[in-house]
């Protein structure tokens, strides 16, 4: 009797080992998607009401942070366990090259930052690089797939990440009349000449 508890106790951690990863997926995109709504409704209200937002901050969401790191925690763990179970090479470097990736991501979602005041703006690279402009210096904006690069007199200045909310800034680049550009268009351009 002991003997079958013990088998269907390891059956049901097999199958919450295999499915658990997904339902954790699934629920972390399911809170973002429901934040990204109640803020969308959030700013519809003000938008009836009239008030604009003159002061407002963009950057990652915190939830997507603390994903981030307790999954950089993990692959630093397997990594650890590889080596000192003198697995292949292979592991270990794959396990290692996670672990950077992660690393990286939360350097970048924790430094860059975005914050409007008014028609100043102040943006804060991923290295901690401070720039301020106003919405004048704007050349234009380029929409490529969820993300928007801002060029500043023609160059470059940063992209706004696709998991990152930018209604609030987007509004304010339509409201000044900010050419806003589709990436594809320009390079369809470009190979046209």
């Amino acid at each position: 009797m002991e003997g079958k508890m013990n088998d269907f106790l390891r059956m049901c951690l097999n199958i919450i080992t295999q499915i658990g990863p997904y339902l954790v997926v699934l629920l972390l995109l399911k809170y973002l998607v429901n934040l990204q709504q109640k803020r969308a409704k959030e700013r519809e209200e003000e938008q009836k009401k009239g008030i604009i937002r003159t002061h407002y901050t963009i950057k990652t969401e915190k939830f997507l942070v603390v994903a981030f790191i307790v999954g950089t925690i993990f692959f630093a763990c397997c990594t650890a366990m590889s080596l000192r179970e003198k697995e292949d090479m292979f592991v270990i470097c794959i396990f290692g090259i996670f672990f950077l990736v992660g690393i990286s991501g939360i350097v970048n979602m924790v430094m860059w930052k975005l914050e409007v005041n008014g028609d100043e703006i102040t943006w804060r690279s991923t290295f901690g690089k401070k720039r301020t402009f106003r919405f004048g210096d704007i050349t234009y904006c380029e929409r490529k797939k969820g993300s928007v690069r801002v060029y500043v007199n023609g160059e470059k200045l940063f992209t706004i990440d696709s998991n990152i909310d930018k209604e609030e800034f987007m509004e304010d680049i339509e409201r000044r009349r900010i050419p806003v550009k589709s990436y594809w268009t320009n390079q369809h351009k470009k190979n046209r000449k």
